[in-house]
Protein backbone atom coordinates (compact mmCIF):
# COMPACT_ATOMS: atom_id res chain seq x y z
CA UNK A 1 0.00 0.00 0.00
CA UNK A 2 2.88 2.21 0.82
CA UNK A 3 4.15 1.89 -2.60
CA UNK A 4 0.98 2.70 -4.08
CA UNK A 5 0.21 5.61 -2.48
CA UNK A 6 4.16 6.99 -2.65
CA UNK A 7 3.20 6.40 -6.76
CA UNK A 8 -0.21 8.09 -6.08
CA UNK A 9 2.44 10.86 -4.85
CA UNK A 10 4.23 11.39 -7.56
CA UNK A 11 1.77 11.61 -9.94
CA UNK A 12 -0.29 14.25 -8.32
CA UNK A 13 3.56 16.39 -7.66
CA UNK A 14 3.67 15.94 -11.59
CA UNK A 15 0.16 17.12 -12.15
CA UNK A 16 0.60 20.32 -10.16
CA UNK A 17 3.76 21.01 -12.42
CA UNK A 18 1.42 20.49 -15.65
CA UNK A 19 -1.32 22.77 -14.69
CA UNK A 20 -1.57 26.33 -13.04
CA UNK A 21 -5.64 25.90 -12.55
CA UNK A 22 -6.51 26.61 -8.63
CA UNK A 23 -9.56 24.01 -8.90
CA UNK A 24 -6.65 21.36 -9.79
CA UNK A 25 -4.50 22.40 -7.38
CA UNK A 26 -7.48 22.54 -4.46
CA UNK A 27 -8.35 18.97 -5.51
CA UNK A 28 -4.33 18.18 -4.95
CA UNK A 29 -4.67 19.28 -1.37
CA UNK A 30 -8.26 17.73 -1.09
CA UNK A 31 -6.10 14.46 -2.37
CA UNK A 32 -3.75 14.34 -0.15
CA UNK A 33 -5.27 15.16 3.25
CA UNK A 34 -7.34 11.27 1.88
CA UNK A 35 -3.46 10.25 1.82
CA UNK A 36 -2.62 11.21 5.14
CA UNK A 37 -5.96 9.72 6.58
CA UNK A 38 -5.49 6.70 4.90
CA UNK A 39 -1.88 6.18 6.12
CA UNK A 40 -2.47 7.61 9.38
CA UNK A 41 -6.10 5.43 10.20
CA UNK A 42 -4.08 1.94 11.26
CA UNK A 43 -2.55 3.22 14.14
CA UNK A 44 -5.68 4.92 15.17
CA UNK A 45 -3.96 8.31 15.37
CA UNK A 46 -7.83 10.10 15.42
CA UNK A 47 -6.90 13.22 16.96
CA UNK A 48 -3.90 14.16 14.65
CA UNK A 49 -6.37 13.12 11.77
CA UNK A 50 -8.98 15.40 12.97
CA UNK A 51 -6.63 18.37 13.62
CA UNK A 52 -5.01 17.88 9.91
CA UNK A 53 -8.53 17.38 8.26
CA UNK A 54 -9.77 20.44 10.02
CA UNK A 55 -6.29 22.73 9.33
CA UNK A 56 -6.43 21.69 5.63
CA UNK A 57 -9.53 21.56 4.52
CA UNK A 58 -10.41 25.56 6.15
CA UNK A 59 -6.85 26.86 4.47
CA UNK A 60 -8.30 25.00 1.36
CA UNK A 61 -11.39 27.21 1.33
CA UNK A 62 -9.34 30.31 1.77
CA UNK A 63 -7.09 28.75 -1.07
CA UNK A 64 -10.10 29.39 -3.36
CA UNK A 65 -11.57 32.45 -2.20
CA UNK A 66 -8.42 34.39 -2.40
CA UNK A 67 -7.48 32.82 -5.68
CA UNK A 68 -5.31 35.26 -7.88
CA UNK A 69 -4.16 37.11 -4.49
CA UNK A 70 -1.04 37.34 -2.59
CA UNK A 71 -2.94 35.63 0.40
CA UNK A 72 -2.80 32.22 -1.57
CA UNK A 73 1.26 32.17 -1.17
CA UNK A 74 0.55 32.42 2.62
CA UNK A 75 -1.86 30.09 3.04
CA UNK A 76 0.45 27.62 1.05
CA UNK A 77 3.25 28.54 3.26
CA UNK A 78 0.43 27.74 6.13
CA UNK A 79 -0.62 24.70 4.52
CA UNK A 80 3.02 23.03 4.11
CA UNK A 81 4.37 24.23 7.85
CA UNK A 82 6.96 26.31 6.66
CA UNK A 83 8.32 28.66 9.19
CA UNK A 84 7.12 30.88 11.14
CA UNK A 85 3.31 29.43 10.48
CA UNK A 86 4.58 26.17 11.62
CA UNK A 87 2.76 26.94 15.31
CA UNK A 88 0.37 24.03 14.16
CA UNK A 89 2.01 20.88 13.32
CA UNK A 90 2.87 19.81 17.17
CA UNK A 91 -1.05 19.56 17.12
CA UNK A 92 -0.50 17.01 14.71
CA UNK A 93 2.22 14.99 15.03
CA UNK A 94 1.74 14.52 18.44
CA UNK A 95 0.19 10.80 18.03
CA UNK A 96 1.97 10.10 14.88
CA UNK A 97 5.09 8.05 14.42
CA UNK A 98 7.29 5.53 12.39
CA UNK A 99 6.56 5.92 9.03
CA UNK A 100 3.49 8.19 9.57
CA UNK A 101 5.64 10.86 10.69
CA UNK A 102 8.05 9.92 7.97
CA UNK A 103 5.46 10.50 5.29
CA UNK A 104 4.48 13.86 7.04
CA UNK A 105 7.24 15.60 7.05
CA UNK A 106 8.49 14.39 3.66
CA UNK A 107 6.25 12.84 1.55
CA UNK A 108 3.32 14.99 2.40
CA UNK A 109 5.12 18.27 1.60
CA UNK A 110 5.95 17.71 -2.27
CA UNK A 111 2.89 18.75 -4.16
CA UNK A 112 2.11 21.38 -1.92
CA UNK A 113 6.50 22.66 -2.70
CA UNK A 114 6.06 22.57 -6.49
CA UNK A 115 2.86 24.48 -6.25
CA UNK A 116 4.72 27.12 -4.22
CA UNK A 117 7.63 27.16 -6.92
CA UNK A 118 4.72 28.24 -8.99
CA UNK A 119 3.07 31.36 -6.98
CA UNK A 120 6.83 32.15 -5.14
CA UNK A 121 6.81 35.87 -3.73
CA UNK A 122 10.33 36.75 -4.02
CA UNK A 123 9.81 39.64 -1.24
CA UNK A 124 9.29 36.27 1.06
CA UNK A 125 12.72 35.88 1.91
CA UNK A 126 12.81 38.49 5.11
CA UNK A 127 9.40 36.40 6.11
CA UNK A 128 11.62 32.60 5.50
CA UNK A 129 14.74 34.14 7.64
CA UNK A 130 12.61 35.36 10.79
CA UNK A 131 11.05 31.77 10.57
CA UNK A 132 14.70 30.36 10.83
CA UNK A 133 15.31 32.98 13.39
CA UNK A 134 11.85 31.36 15.56
CA UNK A 135 13.39 27.60 14.54
CA UNK A 136 16.57 28.71 16.62
CA UNK A 137 14.68 29.77 19.61
CA UNK A 138 12.18 26.96 19.51
CA UNK A 139 15.10 24.25 19.39
CA UNK A 140 16.92 26.36 22.35
CA UNK A 141 13.56 25.83 24.47
CA UNK A 142 12.71 22.37 23.53
CA UNK A 143 13.86 19.39 25.34
CA UNK A 144 12.10 16.73 23.78
CA UNK A 145 13.54 14.06 21.59
CA UNK A 146 10.75 14.16 19.24
CA UNK A 147 9.86 17.79 19.15
CA UNK A 148 13.42 18.75 18.75
CA UNK A 149 13.83 16.36 15.43
CA UNK A 150 10.38 18.12 14.23
CA UNK A 151 11.61 21.52 14.93
CA UNK A 152 15.14 20.43 12.93
CA UNK A 153 13.38 18.89 10.62
CA UNK A 154 11.14 22.25 9.84
CA UNK A 155 14.37 24.44 9.83
CA UNK A 156 16.09 22.52 6.91
CA UNK A 157 12.68 22.93 5.06
CA UNK A 158 12.92 26.68 5.48
CA UNK A 159 16.11 26.46 3.68
CA UNK A 160 15.15 24.20 1.10
CA UNK A 161 12.14 26.85 0.56
CA UNK A 162 15.04 29.74 0.65
CA UNK A 163 17.12 27.86 -1.81
CA UNK A 164 14.42 28.46 -4.41
CA UNK A 165 15.30 32.48 -4.55
CA UNK A 166 18.81 31.66 -5.48
CA UNK A 167 18.75 28.19 -7.31
CA UNK A 168 15.19 25.78 -8.45
CA UNK A 169 17.98 22.84 -9.10
CA UNK A 170 19.93 23.06 -6.06
CA UNK A 171 16.41 23.33 -4.20
CA UNK A 172 15.00 20.05 -5.71
CA UNK A 173 18.33 18.35 -5.38
CA UNK A 174 18.31 19.10 -1.51
CA UNK A 175 15.00 17.93 -0.91
CA UNK A 176 15.81 14.32 -2.25
CA UNK A 177 18.49 14.63 0.18
CA UNK A 178 16.26 15.84 2.67
CA UNK A 179 13.85 12.82 1.45
CA UNK A 180 16.32 10.45 1.84
CA UNK A 181 17.97 11.24 5.58
CA UNK A 182 14.42 11.82 6.87
CA UNK A 183 13.14 8.43 5.69
CA UNK A 184 16.11 6.95 7.20
CA UNK A 185 16.13 8.55 10.18
CA UNK A 186 12.69 8.76 11.32
CA UNK A 187 11.25 5.62 9.92
CA UNK A 188 12.18 3.94 12.99
CA UNK A 189 11.21 6.68 15.38
CA UNK A 190 8.42 5.07 17.70
CA UNK A 191 6.55 6.27 20.94
CA UNK A 192 7.97 3.72 22.80
CA UNK A 193 11.92 3.79 21.85
CA UNK A 194 12.14 7.24 21.37
CA UNK A 195 14.80 7.58 23.73
CA UNK A 196 17.41 4.55 22.05
CA UNK A 197 16.42 6.21 18.74
CA UNK A 198 18.90 8.85 19.36
CA UNK A 199 22.48 8.11 18.67
CA UNK A 200 25.67 9.01 17.62
CA UNK A 201 24.90 9.20 14.11
CA UNK A 202 22.01 10.78 14.25
CA UNK A 203 23.09 13.45 16.58
CA UNK A 204 26.44 14.22 13.79
CA UNK A 205 23.09 14.84 11.23
CA UNK A 206 21.90 17.09 13.39
CA UNK A 207 24.59 19.13 14.55
CA UNK A 208 25.36 19.89 10.86
CA UNK A 209 28.51 17.84 10.95
CA UNK A 210 30.75 19.42 8.64
CA UNK A 211 31.13 18.26 4.90
CA UNK A 212 27.80 17.51 4.92
CA UNK A 213 25.19 18.58 2.14
CA UNK A 214 23.09 20.61 4.74
CA UNK A 215 26.09 22.31 5.91
CA UNK A 216 27.71 23.48 2.36
CA UNK A 217 23.63 23.93 1.79
CA UNK A 218 23.61 26.80 5.05
CA UNK A 219 26.94 28.18 4.19
CA UNK A 220 26.22 28.47 -0.26
CA UNK A 221 22.72 30.13 1.30
CA UNK A 222 24.42 32.36 3.45
CA UNK A 223 27.19 33.68 1.31
CA UNK A 224 24.11 34.73 -1.21
CA UNK A 225 22.19 36.57 1.94
CA UNK A 226 24.44 38.49 2.63
CA UNK A 227 24.27 40.79 -0.34
CA UNK A 228 20.84 41.76 0.61
CA UNK A 229 20.66 42.08 4.45
CA UNK A 230 24.10 41.30 6.10
CA UNK A 231 22.98 42.51 9.64
CA UNK A 232 20.24 40.33 9.60
CA UNK A 233 21.96 36.93 8.10
CA UNK A 234 24.99 38.15 10.73
CA UNK A 235 22.25 38.02 13.57
CA UNK A 236 21.36 34.67 11.88
CA UNK A 237 24.45 33.44 11.92
CA UNK A 238 24.94 33.84 16.14
CA UNK A 239 20.97 32.57 16.45
CA UNK A 240 22.24 29.26 14.84
CA UNK A 241 24.94 28.61 17.93
CA UNK A 242 21.30 28.30 19.96
CA UNK A 243 20.66 25.01 18.11
CA UNK A 244 24.27 23.56 19.05
CA UNK A 245 23.53 24.02 22.73
CA UNK A 246 20.31 22.53 22.56
CA UNK A 247 21.44 19.31 20.73
CA UNK A 248 24.33 19.28 22.92
CA UNK A 249 21.63 17.75 25.46
CA UNK A 250 21.92 15.13 23.03
CA UNK A 251 25.38 14.73 23.38
CA UNK A 252 25.24 14.54 27.42
CA UNK A 253 22.80 11.91 27.65
CA UNK A 254 24.88 9.35 24.87
CA UNK A 255 27.66 9.76 26.95
CA UNK A 256 26.02 8.30 29.81
CA UNK A 257 24.22 5.94 28.04
CA UNK A 258 25.25 2.59 27.22
CA UNK A 259 25.41 2.57 23.72
CA UNK A 260 25.91 -0.82 22.26
CA UNK A 261 21.86 -1.20 23.27
CA UNK A 262 20.89 1.17 21.25
CA UNK A 263 19.31 -0.69 18.22
CA UNK A 264 16.27 1.25 17.34
CA UNK A 265 17.90 3.03 14.16
CA UNK A 266 19.31 2.00 10.75
CA UNK A 267 22.55 2.45 12.32
CA UNK A 268 24.93 0.98 8.90
CA UNK A 269 22.98 3.00 6.87
CA UNK A 270 25.23 6.47 8.19
CA UNK A 271 28.26 4.96 7.13
CA UNK A 272 27.31 4.85 3.41
CA UNK A 273 25.34 8.73 3.56
CA UNK A 274 28.16 10.00 4.80
CA UNK A 275 30.35 9.37 2.10
CA UNK A 276 27.98 10.24 -0.38
CA UNK A 277 27.33 13.85 0.42
CA UNK A 278 30.86 14.53 0.49
CA UNK A 279 30.76 13.13 -3.00
CA UNK A 280 27.59 14.64 -4.21
CA UNK A 281 29.34 18.22 -3.17
CA UNK A 282 32.45 17.05 -4.90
Amino acid sequence: MIVFISLFTLFLTLLSILTNNVIVWWSIFLLMTVVFILLNKSSKSYTSIFNYFVIQESLGLLFLLFSGGLLQFFIILLKIGVAPLHFWIFNVTNNIFNYGLMWFLTFQKLPFLTILLQIFWLSSVYILLFGLLICYVQIFVMKSYKNLLIISSTESFNWIVLGVFFSMFNTFYLFIYYFVLMVLLISKFSKTSSYNFINWETTLVFLNIPFSVSFFVKIFSLSEIFKYDSFFTLFLLFTMFLSVLAFSFWLINLSMKNNEETSNNNKMNYFIIFPLMVISII
